[in-house]
């Protein structure tokens, strides 16, 4: 072979060869230094935006994507320097001071933004929402229970950082009658010409509680007020710090007894399982997780077998008995006896023997009581979204 030939080769492969060694950084990006972000600070799609990727551009390595954690991203940029690689960070990191407050009683919170869109959940009025980016007539939001998911913008009252600190510090009510109500444009609550919007159980609202009236004049999140009865409401300061009380998410829970269900559900006015565990629990002043997946994997576990130490107040987790996939979730009230929303709002049994016996395997239970501050269990009056920590 000639020289001339030899050197030709060479500067033939030379671009080969460094092709594949970025594509082999590229490869590493990806499959090994995103993905372990991932796993360490987005497990949960449902809770965490962690979307990156990287790509080979002639500007060089440019890593691009969304995440709704800054923590995520500080890690990514750190094992990147570690590794020696340099990039172009396009990463767009999700504001943490932008927030929303929901101005109806229940807002839809989809899973696209639009409204032929899967219902995932839904927030009441005054519920903190985060707001992640604005899509169209939508804002992306990820709820105080952590989900992520979609409402329209007309739902929402913005607030930045500082009018969301005076919120938290205002004088909130929070409306804890079983029953839905109304709020009226005149102090005589008589007419329904004169309603101006129904609220139901744990919206919340401004205004402050009269020794002397047995009405109380408050002002909705967007502005609006009327009146409505002092009886049905407690200050958000009293019913945050209650303790847990077993009988009283009971109650709530036979209080919606024949509610239809709704996929996605989460107020007293339709639910779906997980939703009707959410709202039974929230009354108590406590945020469990949104999805009964989820909320399977907090408290304190309690086998299927040992259901007759269930104490009034346990979730009981049903699914597939041979992959242990969790579907649906119940109240365990006592004697086997549990409520749920299946259809509708209704009771069940685990035992057996029960006419109200249902077939469906029961997998197992987790005690909340006692576990609050832990992982997927918190309380209101310790949620910086709600007061200020």
């Amino acid at each position: 072979m000639s020289k001339l030939k030899f050197i030709l080769g060479i500067l033939f492969l030379l671009p080969i060869s460094v092709m594949a060694q970025e594509n082999v950084i590229i490869n590493k990006i990806n499959d090994e230094i995103i993905t372990s972000v991932r796993h360490k600070y987005a497990p949960d799609s449902r809770q965490t935006i962690w979307s990156a990727l990287a790509y080979d551009t002639p500007e060089g390595i440019v890593v691009r994507g969304k995440t709704s954690e800054k923590k995520a991203h500080e890690a990514f940029a750190l094992m990147m320097q570690k590794e020696n690689i340099s990039y172009i960070d396009s990463i767009i990191v999700y504001p943490s001071d932008n927030w929303g407050i929901v101005r109806i009683s229940v807002a839809h919170l989809r899973y696209k933004p639009s409204h032929s869109a899967e219902i995932v959940s839904q927030a009441l009025m005054g519920t903190p929402l985060r707001l992640l980016e604005k899509v169209g007539e939508w804002w992306r939001v990820q709820s105080p229970d952590g989900y992520i998911s979609y409402i329209i913008g007309n739902s929402i009252v913005r607030k930045n950082a500082d009018e969301m600190n005076i919120w938290k510090q205002s004088n909130r009510l929070i409306v804890t009658s079983f029953d839905q109500i109304k709020v009226y444009d005149t102090e005589n609550l008589s007419s329904v010409r004169n309603i101006i919007t129904d609220l139901v159980n744990g919206c919340i609202v401004n205004g402050v509680i009269s020794t002397n009236s047995e009405k109380v004049k408050v002002t909705l999140p967007d502005g609006r007020y009327g009146w409505l009865n002092a009886k049905d409401v407690k200050t958000i300061e009293e019913w945050a710090n209650q303790e847990f009380d077993s009988q009283k998410i009971l109650d709530i829970a036979y209080s919606m007894m024949g509610i239809p269900y709704l996929w996605g559900g989460m107020s007293t006015k339709s639910l779906d399982c997980s939703g009707f565990a959410r709202v039974c629990y929230f009354s108590n002043g406590i945020i469990l997780m949104r999805d009964a997946s989820q909320q399977a994997l907090t408290g304190k576990r309690i086998e299927a077998k040992d259901w007759a130490n269930c104490q009034a107040g346990d979730l009981l987790f049903f699914g597939n008995a041979k992959t242990r996939k969790v579907t649906h979730v119940a109240i365990y009230d006592n004697n086997g006896t549990y409520v749920h929303a299946s259809g509708r709002v209704k009771r069940n049994s685990v035992d057996p023997k029960s006419k109200e016996y249902l077939t469906t395997p029961f997998l197992h239970a987790v005690r909340i009581d006692g576990n609050e501050g832990t992982i997927g269990i918190t309380r209101v009056s310790n949620h910086s979204w709600y007061f200020n920590k």
